[in-house]
């Protein structure tokens, strides 16, 4: 079960039931039932009323690995779900997986974040424009997306009050039996547009074109070390603006990503593996027999007898980290932008599906751009809003592909 088939196989469906939850100028659509808004201090721009947010959203429940219509595998799409706010700008925001008492939930407990997508139904996306807007992609590694900069910059996303948010949750259960865990998401924003900010244009720029997500995987030992480098077409923008933050979305085997302007490279994002014990596996384990650590042996640190290092040849170092890029400077519609991605599925193994198969390739940069908000408020009340039909209807063709890639001959 690929990530784009979730989202739009059930794009028109609420996923939770309970009450309306008033958190933002408007009242929200109904929460799903559980789901938790817990104010925190804003971490930028407290001298203009920033405001930090931390929604939990489930919960959701997981099927077991063994089960014969999923493996293991569940989307959870909210088509309008709750946000931190209305008429305002989101500054930033992180996603984790986490359990019931808010600690998180990762790969060495057997659940993965597969994906999570936001996208603006009420817009249209910048560099597939037949699609909804296309907000972020995060995966296990679980970015960060500060449109601040760390507070050196004026800018967010703008959400207005009529605006219907997607979102889109894909878990993967490796445990035998159903678990129930929590999407956890800390937004932060200004309300309003305060003079001086600008509004945050995001673009998708995709290695298998900007209205594709994945590519399969190559197949036999031979091909395990490759880089798979996005069409001649590439993106030109229709607009001018500040490119001030590159976030990349890899799978497990990636070395390095890159971006060029006009054959230029401007941007090089290195993905950190196993960087704590949350992000590191090993051989076996998705068998259902245990968790990573449970086991004799698998205690961490120290050197002593019975102890060993993630660097063993049984343990899997999964992507944990990867990072950014930031102040690009202008880019225009007289330039052109490519992206480009390295595999190495020997330096490190890569994600396997239930089955034994290999995960499709995804090589994404996720751009952003600083604009102008009275040029940016022209465009987006000139926008219809994309068409989930032409969404749906390229999924069905990769997916198609994808099947058709995998049947043995």
């Amino acid at each position: 079960m690929k990530f784009n088939t979730v989202i739009l196989g059930a794009l028109g469906v609420r996923s939770g039931l309970g009450i309306a939850v008033p958190v933002a100028p408007r009242d929200e659509p109904p929460a799903a039932l559980g789901t938790k808004v817990q104010v925190l201090e804003a971490k930028y721009f407290k001298e203009l009323g920033a405001k930090r947010v931390k929604i939990t959203y489930g919960p959701m429940l997981l099927p077991g690995a063994d089960d014969a219509t999923t493996h293991g595998m569940q989307g959870f799409p909210d088509r309008d779900v709750l946000m931190p706010c209305r008429e305002c700008l989101i500054t930033g925001f992180t996603t984790d997986l986490q359990w019931e008492d808010g600690s998180t939930a990762n790969a060495n407990k057997g659940v993965w974040l597969h994906h999570t997508g936001l996208m603006n139904l009420n817009r249209t996306d910048a560099s597939c424009p037949e699609w909804p807007e296309r907000i972020n992609v995060n995966g296990n590694e679980r970015s960060p997306f500060d449109m601040t900069v760390k507070g050196t910059r004026k800018a967010g996303y703008y959400v207005r009050k009529t605006d219907q948010i997607f979102l889109q949750t894909e878990v993967m259960n490796y445990a035998q039996d159903p678990r129930l865990v929590y999407l956890a998401m800390e937004w932060e924003y200004v309300e309003g547009i305060p003079d001086g900010f600008d509004i945050v244009t995001p673009v998708w720029l995709d290695v298998k074109g900007n209205c594709l997500t994945d590519l399969p995987a190559p197949a036999g030992p031979n091909n395990m070390v490759f880089n798979v480098t996005m069409g001649a077409a590439g993106y030109s923008p229709n607009f001018t603006g500040e490119l001030f933050l590159i976030v990349p979305h890899i799978h497990d085997g990636n070395t390095k990503q890159e971006v060029y302007i006009d054959g230029k490279l401007v941007c090089q994002n290195v993905p950190g593996y196993g960087e704590t014990e949350a992000f590191v596996t090993h051989e076996g384990m998705y068998g259902h027999e245990h968790e990573h650590g449970e086991e004799p042996g698998h205690e961490h640190g120290g050197g002593e007898e019975g102890h060993h290092d993630h660097g063993s040849d049984d343990h899997i170092l999964h992507v944990s980290s990867i990072t950014q890029c930031v102040n690009l400077g202008k880019v225009g519609p007289g330039n052109k932008i490519t992206v480009a991605s390295w595999y190495n599925m020997t330096e490190h193994k890569p994600m396997k599906d239930h089955d034994g198969s290999l995960e499709p390739i995804m090589g994404i940069a996720f751009l952003h751009f600083a604009r102008p908000k009275d040029e940016v408020l022209k465009d987006i009340l000139a926008m219809k809003g994309g068409s989930v039909e032409a969404f749906l209807a390229r999924v069905a063709e990769n997916d198609a592909k994808e099947h058709a890639q995998a049947a043995p001959h």
